[in-house]
């Protein structure tokens, strides 16, 4: 698992495009969190966790300076990249065969 850490000042926002199973952990400070389609919002103070969806993006709001750790449940992005190659193989069979019945 590896990790990232992001620091924030007092007032200010930060985006992330989490994969599903992402934790964010706050070191010291605190800030609210919201996720694409989560109805809930969250307000996570130092040593407070919370993982994350993967579903869009996750913007973070820091209440005083902050400092955030993001450990990524998939540090290389492999299961990123195999998810997009099969998504492109999909459209690539899907091509061929609208081609074949219009040609």
């Amino acid at each position: 698992m590896g990790a990232r850490e992001f620091e924030i000042a007092s007032g200010a926002m930060l985006k992330i495009d989490p994969l599903a199973g992402d934790c964010l952990r706050v070191r010291w400070g605190e800030v609210w969190v919201t996720q694409f389609e989560d109805t809930r919002d969250y307000m996570l103070r130092t040593g407070d966790s919370i993982v994350l969806d993967g579903k869009g993006a996750m913007l973070a709001v820091a209440y005083k300076p902050t400092l955030l750790d993001l450990f990524r449940a998939d540090p290389a992005g492999i299961r990123e990249r195999i998810e997009l190659e099969a998504r492109r193989s999909r459209t690539r069979s899907i091509l061929a065969l609208v081609l074949k019945l219009f040609a």
